[in-house]
């Protein structure tokens, strides 16, 4: 049974907000409406509450872009030629078009993409960028964006204190971050090359920084370190053990198995059906961009581990017929974060010291079925690595050839640990 409000904290974390006080000021704005309060000032809200807020914001830049006059201290800084500032309707400026561009797709993208686009666009994106005529815009200009980024980071001060130059530690955005706001400035000088006739994409030949931080092949794990990961799992955090196994042994994306339930698991056939998605606690279809197979294979070891699963989700008053595999405690949806502090205190008794996520699960399943020797085109079968227009291309692969390559990854963790 689902929790019906969020907690402060947990509307935070559905936002994607770094703390509960900009929740706070949005309440204080009235711009995000509280459903009622528990104890010690924490507010409680809906799921529809925080989703109408998501969708308002996006559709409200179109308004709050074109007319706002935000002062850009980032171009005044690294030197950026300042924009024009005649403004003719025949030549529209970044700003102008991304107010009407973010209203419009996010109509046809799915709400956390939306709320990505949105977000990339707000802090990043328009302050350097924004006054310049879509027409004048060169890849000169998001190079120099792209690398001032980078020298200034960001800063953050204790809590309760004011950012000033003694308190504040700066911190270095990563690769990944950078990433997502050129992934999203591209896309939308891809839009306006076909609408406002552009002759030249303004994001050719931009190049993203070296992340020195996290060197090739560290987001997966050997078979050694994956197996007494999963032990210390087994032996000391019982609640999250079958959740991590099922994302370890399938290779599946969290928004995928946080999704399954009870009734998607054939223990007569050994399969597994992916049926749907979650994302900050909203539930939908498997979309095209993250694909996953729609039947997996349950093989004994993953079996017994769900049986176990089972009995004790049953013994704690768990609907295990048709509700959540993997629930949290009060019965909710459970979002990547619930697993941090045991994530943590496992890696540290695993000895694994250097930083490895959730998604680092799918990373180290495609090594090991890599490993394994399965055929290419039954790895990505697997792993859903195709779009909607290949998958015809690989409706060959059955569920036989899944469980095989499925006994070859076991075989590793087997000899590895008998070694």
């Amino acid at each position: 049974m689902n929790r019906p409000f969020l907690t402060t904290r947990e509307a935070a974390t559905y936002l994607g907000f770094r703390s509960t006080s900009a929740v706070r000021n949005l309440v204080s704005r009235s711009e995000l409406l509280p459903a009622g309060a528990g104890g010690h000032g924490v507010h409680l809200f809906t799921t529809a509450e925080l989703e109408r807020f998501v969708v308002a914001r996006a559709l409200r830049y179109g308004r709050k872009l074109a007319t706002s006059a935000h002062n850009h201290d980032a171009r005044t800084a690294t030197g950026l030629r300042s924009a024009p500032t005649d403004l003719a309707a025949e030549r529209p400026r970044v700003r102008d078009f991304a107010s009407s561009w973010i209203s419009s797709k996010s109509l046809r993208v799915d709400r956390s993409t939306a709320r990505t686009y949105a977000r990339a666009l707000e802090q990043h994106i328009l302050p350097a960028l924004g006054d310049y005529f879509f027409d004048e815009l060169r890849p000169r200009h998001v190079q120099a964006w792209i690398d001032d980024s980078i020298r200034r980071g960001w800063t953050t001060a204790a809590k309760g204190s004011k950012l000033t130059e003694a308190n504040t530690t700066r911190h270095a955005y990563t690769r990944s971050a950078i990433s997502v706001w050129l992934r999203t400035l591209r896309t939308m000088c891809r839009d306006a090359m076909a609408e406002l006739d552009l002759a030249r994409d303004p994001t050719l030949r931009v190049e993203l920084p070296q992340d020195e931080r996290r060197p090739e092949g560290s987001r997966a794990l050997s078979v050694a370190e994956l197996r007494q990961f999963l032990d210390v799992f087994e032996r000391d955090h019982v609640n999250h053990y079958a959740l991590v196994a099922t994302l370890a042994f399938t290779g599946l994306r969290f928004c995928h198995a946080s999704a399954l339930r009870w009734s998607d698991w054939s223990e007569a056939e050994a399969v597994l059906s992916v049926e749907r998605k979650h994302v900050r606690g909203t539930v939908g279809p498997i979309s095209r961009r993250k694909n996953a197979p729609s039947r997996y294979p349950v093989l004994p070891p993953l079996a017994a581990v769900l049986r176990e699963h089972r009995s004790r989700l049953k013994a704690e008053g768990h609907d295990t017929e048709d509700g959540w595999m993997f629930p949290s405690r009060t019965g909710t949806l459970r979002t990547p974060n619930s697993l941090d502090k045991a994530w943590a205190k496992a890696l540290d008794a695993a000895g694994i010291a250097r930083r490895f996520t959730v998604h680092g699960l799918r990373y180290t399943f495609t090594d090991l079925i890599r490993r394994a020797n399965v055929d290419a085109v039954v790895r990505r079968a697997m792993t859903g690595h195709v779009t909607a227009e290949m998958q015809h291309h690989y409706s060959h692969i059955d569920l036989d050839e899944m469980r095989t390559a499925m006994c070859g990854v076991f075989a590793l963790l087997t000899s590895d640990r008998a070694s």
